[in-house]
């Protein structure tokens, strides 16, 4: 009867340590999840996807008259798991009555979201033509914009459409890598009045 009573204590306790040592590794393991970063898609071909993208939340101009200079924002959030950071965003003006003209020379990037502006961000490069067929601007950061990062990206222009009306931009953020595929954010929509 005692070695009943002792093999039952020994199995008990056995159940115990392994339904103790389960829940700890369980908990462990969870905490490894919750604090690893988000890792970015990378496709059988070798491109690079963003795990979770940007997202556009915000367009603004510095004037909404017609023919004058103006300067336009489009804010964009890189949310914390987005997988890699965000290398170049190219902005397309949707066809329109009228096609806006650049001044190439003068786009620039900030950390934050208002006209006021925080940090300039460093760009390695600024491309993209006056007037062109698809009218499209790039910005390159050196270095990527991090995960948990809210950007605005400022182009000038030579001069508001000269007609009241609304006008679209299309805005495209790409991964850091060679082979970033660009992930479409939607439309700024701009509303000049003549």
């Amino acid at each position: 009867m005692l070695e009943k009573t002792v093999n039952l204590k020994s199995s008990f306790l056995n159940t115990w340590l392994f339904s103790a040592s389960t829940l700890t590794l369980n908990f462990l393991l969870l905490g490894l999840l919750l604090v690893s970063p988000a890792l970015a898609i990378r496709l059988s071909n070798g491109q690079i996807a963003f795990n979770n993208p940007p997202r556009l939340i915000r367009s603004a101009t510095s004037s909404s008259s017609s023919n004058i200079r103006g300067t336009y924002q489009f804010t964009i959030s890189v949310p914390q798991d987005a997988g890699e950071p965000l290398e170049a965003v190219s902005i397309v003006q949707r066809p329109n009555v009228e096609t806006i003209a650049f001044d190439v020379s003068q786009h620039r990037a900030f950390k934050g979201n208002s006209f006021a502006g925080g940090p300039a961000l460093h760009l390695a490069s600024i491309g993209g033509t006056e007037v062109s067929q698809s009218n499209k601007q790039m910005v390159v950061f050196d270095p990527p914009v991090a995960p948990g990062s809210t950007v605005t990206v400022e182009i000038v222009t030579k001069g508001n459409p000269q007609l009241g009306r609304v006008y679209l931009f299309g805005v495209t953020a790409y991964p850091a890598g060679e082979n970033g595929i660009g992930q479409f954010l939607g439309y700024g929509r701009l509303h000049f009045y003549h």
